[in-house]
């Protein structure tokens, strides 16, 4: 079931040096002092598509005179969110009824047993799969009596008004993806729970797949809003970061874990959720427990944390032959150019220009339910990372204000941020001091997600169209490296 919520993230500065070692790749390919020329690849991906669908901004949410379930809702008001609900879970069904004997050998699906809707408000609650429903404010598929059942006191609604009307829609198709476990059988009795989750976000994704290629009777939604609206609510319900890593048997994974498994399934289909087990999410989790003691404290934005990332960005690019860019605390101009803020990235100086006051701002610790609050720690140095990308790939010449630039650059700050791991994803060394803290990951996934970030811009501060892309591309450096970074954004 969804659980979890948000919490304070931090960073730390390690209190042994680690062994600078990086593979023996420049960030266009080879090993060579210098680097240029435009690269080309076979798996290259278009700034203005999400995962080969075309970016859009329309309407997100109910179809009107969509067609009216049969299946009954133990409990319901009757009101506008059990309606909803119940179409959420029709629709789910129909698109599984196709879906299931495609990805399981010709099995047929069954729906669900029963519908219930609750109010968790009430001052009495009714029994549900053992557990009491007053103050619940859940949704959950219990397979011992095969039900679904939901909130419509207080999940449903607050869910709704926070990330948009298809955000009932992900929790309930989420839960259907557990009831998908239960018929195929995809995950086994001794799987710890996130192996569980992760399926069943990726059984997610790939129903929101079908939405976004029209084919839902009851609902639409966009590739740019409106699934970054979806990959909120997952950023939204997770675990409290460096409470417990991905081994422990209550783990569902953080916020970057549940995006990626979505994506896949986006992206990939529901075949690609059925190869999700222990192993596989060991390979890439970032749910890890806090490594040093004091890691309760976030990085302050100040001049000495500044120049300590700014060490962290030349240790990991010095393989990339790019020279270093001038680092500067003060106004600096740029002709020709409108800067950006809170940092900015002048080609024509190799220079990098930060408003310290406004990167506090967003360094302040988030606070869930606060939009005036911080964003943390690790998203204001993302900030920096990414200007500081720019200069890397100015140095390979490649443009700084294409549509692709906004992706190469989450790539690689992605590809930064994976090398300031303890352990690092893909067995690479750790570089340099600095090390990220659980949950910092996740600042920057809902960095990327809001339309004001800079980690997924260009020079002039646009940014990638969609918000999955962005997220998408910081994947792909946070596991691969920066190689990929060139040669699949152009």
């Amino acid at each position: 079931m969804f659980s979890g919520s948000a919490g304070r993230r931090r960073w730390s500065r390690a209190s042994t040096t680690a062994v600078v070692v990086l593979t023996c790749t420049a960030l266009v390919g080879g090993c060579a002092d210098t680097i240029g020329g435009t690269p080309t690849s076979s798996r290259t991906t278009s700034a203005t598509e999400v995962a080969g669908l075309p970016v859009t901004d329309g309407p997100s949410g109910p179809k009107n005179q969509a067609p009216e379930p049969d299946q009954p809702v133990a409990g319901t008001d009757h009101g506008t969110t059990d309606e909803l609900a119940r179409n959420a879970v029709a629709d789910v069904e129909d698109f599984w009824a196709d879906a299931f004997p495609a990805t399981f050998d010709g099995a047929s699906f069954d729906p669900v047993s029963r519908l219930v809707s609750y109010d968790s408000r009430a001052p009495r609650g009714v029994r549900l799969c053992g557990a009491d429903t007053k103050g619940l404010a859940n949704a959950f598929y219990c397979p011992t009596d095969d039900l679904i059942a939901w909130d419509r006191g207080d999940l449903l609604p607050q869910l709704s008004a926070e990330f948009g009307p298809m955000a009932p829609v992900a929790v309930l198709a989420h839960e259907m993806g557990h009831a998908v476990q239960k018929r195929a059988g995809t995950a086994g009795p001794d799987d710890p729970v996130i192996v569980l989750e992760q399926q069943a976000d990726c059984y997610t994704g790939s129903y929101f797949r079908h939405v976004a290629e029209g084919s839902s009777e009851h609902f639409e939604i966009s590739t740019g809003n409106g699934l970054n609206q979806v990959l909120g609510v997952l950023d939204h319900i997770r675990d409290v970061p460096g409470t417990s890593d991905f081994r422990v048997q209550d783990a569902h994974g953080s916020a970057f874990d549940r995006v990626t498994a979505f994506q896949f399934g986006f992206a990939e289909g529901p075949e690609r959720c059925t190869r999700m087990d222990f192993a596989d999410v060991a390979e890439r989790t970032t749910q890890f427990e806090f490594w040093k003691d004091g890691q309760d404290e976030d990085l302050p934005v100040d001049r000495e944390s500044v120049d300590a990332v700014v060490t962290s960005l030349r240790e990991v690019f010095v393989e990339t032959g790019a020279e270093p860019p001038v680092i500067t605390t003060a106004p600096a101009d740029c002709p020709g150019r409108t800067t950006t803020s809170p940092a900015a990235y002048c080609p024509e100086t190799n220079t990098v220009s930060l408003d310290l006051d406004e990167l506090r701002e967003i360094g302040a610790p988030p606070e869930p339910g606060d939009p005036t609050a911080g964003r943390g720690d690790f998203a204001a140095y993302a900030q920096i990372a990414s200007r500081y990308a720019l200069s890397v790939q100015q140095a390979a010449g490649l443009p700084l204000d294409d549509p692709a630039a906004g992706l190469r650059t989450a790539c690689l700050v992605g590809s930064w941020s994976g090398l300031l791991l303890e352990d690092p994803i893909g067995q690479r060394n750790p570089v340099g001091r600095l090390r990220i803290a659980p949950g910092d990951v996740d600042e920057g996934v809902a960095a990327m997600l809001t339309e004001d970030s800079l980690v997924a811009a260009d020079v002039t501060g646009a940014q990638a169209p969609a918000g999955f892309a962005r997220v998408e591309a910081f994947r792909v450096g946070f596991q691969d490296g920066f190689s990929p970074c060139t040669t699949n954004y152009v």
